[in-house]
């Protein structure tokens, strides 16, 4: 009875050092996601405040554009332009980074119902 019931504790064994592996490994990109969306929810929102302030300004004011190390002029509508279609690029890519996550966590629940299931049969067979 000892030979049998070795394999299934070695197959047993691989099967929760895999899970284990991969859900170290899911976790982790599922807080790096969190991370980039909460980067990006704050971006979003100083873009936002940015722009509001910008509105308020006469339209000939002379307004500059920090790109880099260094201040651009440019026009108050360009301005908004440019924080506007940050604004809509930090959505989308929120967005992606959802939707990567919801796959991330299903992925993860399923390996978690594929190692029960594995539990059950090899219980059902002794």
């Amino acid at each position: 009875m000892a030979k049998g019931t070795l394999p299934v504790d070695m197959e047993l064994r691989k099967a929760f050092q895999e899970l284990q592996s991969k859900m170290i490994t899911t976790t982790q990109q599922i807080k790096l996601s969190n991370a980039q969306i909460d980067t990006l929810k704050r971006t979003v929102q100083h873009s936002k405040l940015v722009d509001q302030e910008v509105i308020s300004l006469p339209p000939n004011t002379r307004t500059y554009e920090g790109v880099g190390r260094m201040f651009i002029l440019q026009s108050v509508l360009d301005i908004q332009k440019n924080l506007q279609l940050k604004v809509k690029a930090s959505e989308e890519k929120m967005k992606s980074l959802e939707t990567n996550k919801v796959y991330l966590e299903k992925n993860l629940k399923e390996s978690q119902n594929n190692l029960r299931e594995l539990i059950v049969s090899k219980q059902q067979l002794r």
